[in-house]
Formats: structure tokens, sequence, C-alpha cells
């Protein structure tokens, strides 16, 4: 298991970014980063450009409507956007999901008309199973960035209905010009990181979004060690804690670490850890999801500043009858 942090939000002079590709490789290079998406608005033309000797990436695009923006990664065949509508999206989600490729959601609370026209998210999404993976972070990570913060409450109502999505975060990079907090999204790699196992380990809710410092969990049950996106059986559990604040080696003065939450359905805490603590005891209910998160004080706001995807666990009838 390695978390290691990646940029799944990216745009070029392929669209209204102002890198060309090799830039925008050279620069996330520079950055530590160890992969990136390409994410151009309604256009793949950037793709071919990627070069994976210099940094692993992922070819992608960022539908751009009326409606919101949608994130679609690595698909292998072309789906028409411009006729998704509020109402027939799922039909169009349906076809990504066909051609192979991992569907997140951009900035759902971003200023729409007549700021970003288009940019909040509106589209009438049924079948949230098609979802992979949420922006619950966008751009900088500020006291003042209230989108995040309905970001967040968004995706935890959706997990509560059930369903199992991951979070990410989306710098939205467009240039090296804005100055600000900006994060990555960990993702958990077996080996050398690829595109390849990158959309896999998104599809598994295998990441973690994060202003740059590491932060994941792992549950101990009967013996059995599970990992973010899986599921585990309700009861009595160990839970090992991993936090490195200091993984992007970026020196936040302005931040102090508090504590490591514990979340659970309702946005429950259900546990305030040290963020030098390593394991805790926890009782897990069933039909339930369970998340980390570090909280801090910045800009003496306090915020959260890492938040895993969860973990889960099933119904008592499914344990049952295993």
């Amino acid at each position: 298991m390695s978390f290691l942090p990646c940029e799944l939000h990216c745009h070029t002079c392929h669209s209204d970014g102002k890198f060309t590709v090799k830039e925008l490789q050279s620069a996330a290079k520079d950055n530590a980063l160890s992969l990136i998406a390409l994410t151009d608005h309604n256009t793949f033309s950037g793709c071919s450009e990627l070069d994976c000797s210099v940094i692993p990436s992922v070819s992608g695009i960022e539908w751009t409507t009326y409606f919101g923006h949608i994130l679609v990664l690595g698909a292998k065949g072309f789906v028409d956007w411009r006729s998704a509508l509020p109402d027939n999206v799922d039909e169009k989600l349906d076809e990504v999901k066909q051609n192979g490729g991992v569907i997140g959601i951009a900035h759902p609370f971003q200023l729409g008309s007549p700021f970003c026209t288009g940019g909040r998210f509106e589209f009438n999404i049924r079948k949230w199973e098609n979802v992979d993976y949420i922006e619950i972070f966008h751009e900088d990570f500020s006291k003042d960035n209230c989108e995040n913060i309905k970001a967040l409450e968004f995706w935890s109502s959706l997990l509560d209905k059930g369903y199992h999505i991951a979070a990410s975060y989306g710098r939205d990079w467009h240039s090296n010009e804005r100055k600000g907090y900006f994060g990555c999204t960990y993702i958990d790699f077996e080996g050398a990181p690829t595109a390849e196992k990158a959309l896999e380990s998104i599809r598994n809710g295998r990441t973690v979004a994060s202003l740059g410092m590491k932060l994941f969990f792992e549950v101990i049950k009967d013996g059995k060690r599970y990992k973010l996106g899986e599921t585990v059986p309700s009861g009595e559990c160990e839970v090992n804690l991993f936090c490195d604040v200091y993984a992007r080696h970026q020196d936040f003065k302005s931040i102090s670490y508090d504590e490591i939450r514990i979340v659970t359905n309702g946005s429950t805490c259900v546990y305030k850890a040290n963020r030098n603590e390593t394991k805790i005891s926890l009782t897990l209910n069933p039909n339930s999801w369970y998340r980390a998160e570090l909280w801090g004080t910045m800009d003496g706001c306090v915020m959260p500043l890492a938040v895993t995807s969860p973990i889960y666990t099933g119904s008592i009838e499914n344990e049952q009858a295993m």
C-alpha cells in the first residue's frame, strides 16, 4: 500500500489553460506529483501529446456544459456530451461506463452564472452508482472557500444513502500564476504508478483528498486487513492510523494540526485522536461508512485538511449469510 500525490484536474492551451502539455507535465514533476490527469474542456486533443516517460498521465476530458462539469477519465470510446441534459445525463454516464471510463463530479458548488456559467452542478443524476468520485475540495484551501464545505456535506449525504463514492481534490490547474494553498489527491498504488492503476484505485475508492498531508487508515477485523473502499464486517475491530503532515515537504507556518477524527453516517464523529496516535479500537455499526479526517486551524479557522475515502460495513443479513 503506497499512497502517492496526484492531480486529477488539469488544463492546457488545448482549452483555456496556459500550459502546453509538455509544460504541464514538467510543472507536475517539479511539484513532486506522481501522476496527473489531463482534463481539458470538451476536447481530447492534448492527450496525444502526453509523454508518460516524463510523468505517468491519464487521458481525460472535462465535460463543460450549462448544467455542470463532469470529469471523464480513461474512456476507450467517444461519448457525445453535447446532447447531455439534466434529465438524460444517466444515459450518457451509462455510455461512459460501457466504454470503461471513470466518472467524477467537478466542483459541484462552484459559483454558477453569471460568474461561471455551468460551473455549479445541476444535472439530475439518479444512478449515482455510475459516479466514481466527487471533488470535495477544489482549488485553494482557505476559510473563504465555502464551496468545499458544501461539497463535503453533499458527498456525505450520498454516502448516507449507501453509495460508494471516492473523494478527490481538484486544483483545476490552468497555470502557475495563482498563489494559494493547493492540495492533491493521494491514490493508493501497488508498485509504480500508472494510468491503469490510478483508474482502478479510484474505482475501488482508494483515495484521499488533502491539502498535502498524507492520511489513511485500515481496519483489522478477525485477523484480516481492510483498506479504503473495502467492506468490513461490523463489530469490534482495531484501526491503524497513518498521518504524515510533512509528506509534501510544505512549510505551512499558518497551520496547526489539531486532531484526527473518525466520522461515520450523518457526519457524526465517533472518535477523536491525536495526530500521532497509530492504533485505536472501534465498534463498527452495520450498514455504515467510516472515514478519517485530519482537522487543523488555518488562519484562525478550524477546518478539515485531509479526508479519506470511506471503509464500509455491510448489512447484518449479508454478514450472516457469509
